[in-house]
Parts: structure tokens; C-alpha cells; sequence
């Protein structure tokens, strides 16, 4: 069979079939608006940019014999075929034979024009791009260094550009500017490359200090600006470790970065070592004269001053005394804040590691004590394992079940039951537990609450039923008391083989949910259960319900062209697997 061409893939029925009738006409729409620009052609696989709320990056080619697309907008990237690449292909079937004219193709042009220009022509073109293109610019440094062009007056330049603080840089905006600080770790890296380690360190403790501050007003959710000031951190060390500085200026280098990590990206302990001897005793002289400074904190206190280096020094501290294995000392650290109970159990870990336990359960009994509401899950944790290793049993049950109470969940009846097996009254705590549990139920029930925060007692119920084995119970805890999505798909495939009726029911119920929160990941988990809906009912003799059921959901979704699509292949599957049963 010959390979399909973009020509016998593309023509207004197929994008229409492709998109469906209202993405057609938006991107219809687009096109008569003229906004399709850089329809470009190469190798049967056409590229554009298409503008609306944002500029977006369209292409398609042939693939597998069906046509192939990729977009950069929302529905793009969800596997949707959008108005945008709607756009694009009646763009380009209204360029007609022009769009694949090797003479007509921009980037063909561009090709012959590059191979027949004088060297000097090119170098100026390219500088002249390069002055409004960071990025190109940025790539032309990073090229010239690998040739082994000393350039740190330019490479100061670039990571002043790409490290600026700006106004606040919300997470749509980080991509872009993570991709043009992107090149700077590589540019120090070929610094240090080059034997050059003392500009290496100058220009890595810049970039960090740059850095740290853009982070400080980013968000940056996704790590990547905090992966690109790793990377930074890492040559900054390396360059650091080759000592290119006096030990007294070292230390002051280092310090002065460490004090201004407010986000605690740098680890103050790798550098210890990398001091040497003079060096760390200058670096130690320093961190005790700003340690002198910092206010004890008792608890509950805030930190009244303004723009303090606390939590800096705080963990420089921690790292000297972790240095010099002086328990009494990092105690000494360690309480000069004790305004949350997070200090308690970072007091009591460490005594208990230099095997001092009973000053350890000590320390962690004040810091519950101290908490008051304020609960701290592993200072919790410590004191019940601290408590069963000393066989208080009773007083380990009873600070799980105090949690357990003030919020309950899954996993703390879980730790109430591993305390209470051991203290040998599980049966009664369970009782306890869930008559606490149906009491607050009833409590919200008559109360005919409407706002909720977290989950409610229902849905912990259900949970807990489903752990202990109990799909029926579950069932009936669900129906009377409510629940959500995710637990009724877990009590319907708890109950599969013993009642399959109820688990069909609950998948039927489901599946509308499910895929009108579209995108393909949506209906490749409601495909999944209808697929499991017909296994319960060829195993129960309801086959022939299951084919009605199918021709409903195709009615109710039908506007969900992917959806559809997985719809029509289980359907091909079934009737596959059902002729090769008959076979």
C-alpha cells in the first residue's frame, strides 16, 4: 500500500471529522482572521503559529497511515484536535501547490540564499539577530566557550540578563524564563573547564545569589528554576574545592551565599569540608558572630525582627555542631527556637541518636505539651514508639486515639489499631472509633451542613470498611452517608465477584462523571470500566444489556469525539473476542 501524503490526508471533511462541527467553525474563524503565521512546510510536515489567547505551536504530518497533530494550547496538549490545528490545515490547503513548491518554501529560500552568501554577510546577520534574541545570543557564547573562548565578562553579562529580579513570576510565566537561564550552568561549567576556577567561583556565587532572590519571588512549583540553581550549586562547590581563594576570603564567599539562601537550596555541610582547615575555622569565626545575634524564641513566639538571616544561621549552626558531633551543642542550636513543636522532636531525634533517651522523651513530651492544638504528626510518632519501647502501651493508645479524635482519617485509625493490638484492646478501640465516627455523622446530618473542609466522616467509613475487607458494609456506608468518586470505583471492584449486580451498577453511575472531566486520561479510565462492566455481564448472561448500555453512552457523549473513538475499539474488541469464541 503507498504511504499516505499530507495531500490525501487533509481536506476540509476530514479536519472537520477530525475537530468536530464546533471546533471546525472556530477554526474557520481563525483562519479568516488571520491568525495562522509561519506556515512552513518541510519533509510532508507542515508547522505554523496560530495566535488567540496565547501564541500557540501547531504541526501535523502523516502518521501510520492517519494524520498526526501536536499543539501547545490546553485541548491541544490534552490529544485534542483543536481549532488551532483546524486553523493550520485549512491554511494551508488555501496556499494549495505553493505550500509544497521546493521554490515557493520559505525555509528552501532561506537554505539557498545561507549557501550562497559571503561568510561576512552571515557573521553580520547573525550578530544583528543575535542583539534581539537572547537565547540565539546565549547559544552563540555557549559555542564560542566550547571552542575555548574565554568570555566571563559576557558570561557575567548573560546571567544578569537571565537572573534578573522582575516583578512577581507567576507559574505560567517560570517556563520561560527557566528556559533562558537554562544555558548558564553549561557557561560555568565550561569555565571551569578551562582551568579558570577562581572566575568559575566568582561567577557561580552571582548567579546563585541572583537566583536565590528571583526564586524568592517566583513560583515555582514544578523545580525548574530550583534544578538550574542546583546544577549552579554544584559548580559553585567544584570551584570551591579547587581553593582558588585565600581561606579568609573563602569563607566569607561561601558564608555570605549560605546567608543568603532563604530557601534552603544550598546544603551548608557540603561546604564544611571543602573549607580546609583555615578556611573553616575563618567561616566558623563568622557564624558564631552572627549566631550571637539571634533571639531565643519560646513557644508559640514569633520572630519579630525584620528581615533576619534565623533560619540561614540556624542550619549553618546545625552544621558545624553536626561537624563536630557535639550532641549538648546542636541541643544548644536548637533551642534558641522553640516556637514550634517541630524543635522538640529535632531536640529529642537528636539526643535519642547520641543515646541519651530518657533527656530525649523528656524533650518530647514538653514539645507535645508546649503544641497545645497545634498537632506535629512525627513528634507524635517519636513518643508512641517511645512509648511502646517502653511498654507504656496505655499511653501510646491514648495519644493516638486523641488524634484520631481531633481528625479522624484512614491512616490514624490504622496507627490506633497497630497501638491498641499491642496494648491488647483492639476491639474496644475499634468500637470507640466507630461510634465516634457514626456520632459525628449524625451530628452534620441534622445539622444539614453545606460547607465542608477535607473529608468528612463518611467517606473515612467507607475508607475504613473497604481496609477491613467489607465491601457490603462499605456499600451501605456509601449509600446512606455519601462518597466520593474514587471510593465508589474501589467498593465496586471489591464487590465484582461476590456481588457483580452492584459492582455494574456503580461503574454505569460512574462513567458520565468521569468523562465529562474529558481529556484522553478521563476516557481511557471510563473505557476501562466499561470494559469491566462487560465481563461482569458476559459472566452473569447480560450480553445482550451490555450492547443496549454501549449505544446509551454513545448517545450521551457524542459530542466527545475521542471518547467516541475509544467506544467504537471496544466495541471491535468484543466482537472480535465473541467470533473467536464461536470459532
Amino acid at each position: 500500500m503507498p504511504k499516505k501524503t499530507l495531500a490525501d490526508l487533509i481536506d476540509e471533511p476530514a479536519l472537520k471529522d477530525l475537530a468536530g462541527d464546533r471546533s471546525f467553525a472556530r477554526g474557520t474563524a481563525y483562519l479568516r482572521s488571520g491568525t495562522v503565521t509561519r506556515l512552513v512546510v518541510r519533509n510532508e510536515r507542515i508547522s505554523a503559529r496560530v495566535a488567540g489567547s496565547d501564541t500557540y505551536a501547531v504541526k501535523l504530518w502523516p502518521e501510520s497511515g492517519a494524520l498526526g497533530w501536536s499543539c501547545t494550547c490546553p485541548m491541544g496538549e490534552q490529544g485534542e484536535f483543536c481549532k488551532h490545528a483546524v486553523a493550520t490545515g485549512l491554511a494551508w490547503l488555501a496556499r494549495g501547490n505553493d505550500a509544497d513548491n521546493p521554490a515557493q518554501n520559505e525555509f528552501e529560500v532561506i537554505r539557498r540564499y545561507l549557501e550562497a552568501s559571503d561568510k561576512q554577510v552571515l557573521v553580520e546577520t547573525l550578530l544583528d539577530r543575535a542583539e534581539d534574541d537572547d537565547d540565539l545570543a546565549s547559544k552563540l557564547l555557549l559555542a564560542a566557550q566550547r571552542q575555548g573562548v574565554s568570555a566571563p565578562a559576557a558570561i557575567r553579562e548573560t546571567l544578569r540578563r537571565a537572573l534578573a529580579h522582575r516583578d512577581f513570576i507567576d507559574y505560567y510565566e517560570m517556563p520561560r524564563i527557566a528556559a533562558g537561564a537554562r544555558p548558564v550552568p553549561e557557561m560555568l561549567r565550561e569555565t571551569l573547564k578551562q582551568g579558570d576556577a577562581r572566575t568559575a567561583l566568582e561567577l557561580a556565587a552571582e548567579a546563585l545569589k541572583r537566583g536565590l532572590n528571583l526564586l524568592e519571588h517566583s513560583d515555582d512549583s514544578d523545580g525548574m528554576l530550583g534544578d538550574i540553581l542546583g546544577e549552579i550549586a554544584q559548580i559553585h562547590l567544584s570551584a570551591v574545592l579547587k581553593h582558588p581563594l585565600v581561606p579568609d576570603k573563602l569563607a566569607k564567599n561561601v558564608f555570605d551565599l549560605l546567608l543568603a539562601d532563604e530557601m534552603g537550596v544550598l546544603a551548608p555541610d557540603d561546604y564544611l569540608d571543602a573549607l580546609g582547615d583555615e578556611g573553616l575555622a575563618a567561616f566558623r569565626s563568622l557564624a558564631e558572630a552572627a549566631w550571637a545575634k539571634v533571639p531565643a524564641l519560646a513557644p508559640g513566639q514569633d520572630d519579630e525582627a525584620e528581615d533576619d538571616d534565623r533560619f540561614q544561621i540556624t542550619e549553618i549552626m546545625k552544621a558545624l555542631t553536626r561537624r563536630d558531633g557535639d550532641a549538648d551543642a546542636l541541643v544548644e542550636v536548637l533551642a534558641r527556637d522553640l516556637s514550634e513543636p517541630h524543635a522538640f522532636l529535632e531536640i529529642a531525634q537528636a539526643l535519642s541518636k547520641a543515646g541519651r533517651d530518657d533527656e530525649a522523651l523528656d524533650w518530647a513530651e514538653k514539645g507535645r505539651k508546649a503544641s497545645g492544638s497545634r498537632v506535629n504528626y512525627p513528634l507524635d510518632d517519636f513518643l508512641v514508639a517511645e512509648y511502646h519501647r517502653r511498654k507504656r502501651h496505655d499511653d501510646a493508645v491514648g495519644l493516638r486515639w486523641s488524634r484520631f479524635f481531633e481528625q479522624p482519617s484512614l491512616h490514624d485509625y490504622q496507627q490506633l489499631k497497630e497501638s491498641s493490638e499491642r496494648a491488647k484492646g483492639w476491639n474496644i478501640w475499634r468500637e470507640k472509633a466507630l461510634a465516634a465516627l457514626r456520632k459525628s455523622e449524625a451530628h452534620k446530618s441534622q445539622s444539614h451542613a453545606v460547607f465542608s473542609f477535607g473529608e468528612t466522616d463518611a467517606p473515612v467509613l467507607v475508607q475504613i470498611f473497604l481496609w477491613e475487607g467489607d465491601p457490603r458494609a462499605a456499600l451501605e456506608q456509601a449509600r446512606t452517608g455519601g462518597c466520593l468518586g474514587h471510593l465508589w470505583l474501589e467498593i465496586a471492584r471489591a464487590l465484582e465477584a461476590d456481588s457483580p449486580t452492584d459492582a455494574i451498577a456503580i461503574y454505569r453511575d460512574q462513567i458520565g462523571p468521569i468523562v465529562r472531566g474529558t481529556g484522553n486520561h478521563a476516557y481511557d479510565q471510563a473505557a476501562d470500566l466499561i470494559r469491566r462492566m462487560h465481563d461482569l455481564m458476559a459472566a452473569t448472561g447480560r450480553s445482550e444489556e451490555f450492547a443496549s448500555c454501549l449505544a446509551t453512552l454513545r448517545s450521551e457523549h457524542k459530542a466527545k469525539r475521542h471518547f467516541i473513538k475509544r467506544l467504537e475499539g471496544i466495541d471491535l474488541e468484543k466482537t472480535r473476542a465473541a467470533g473467536s469464541r464461536r470459532g
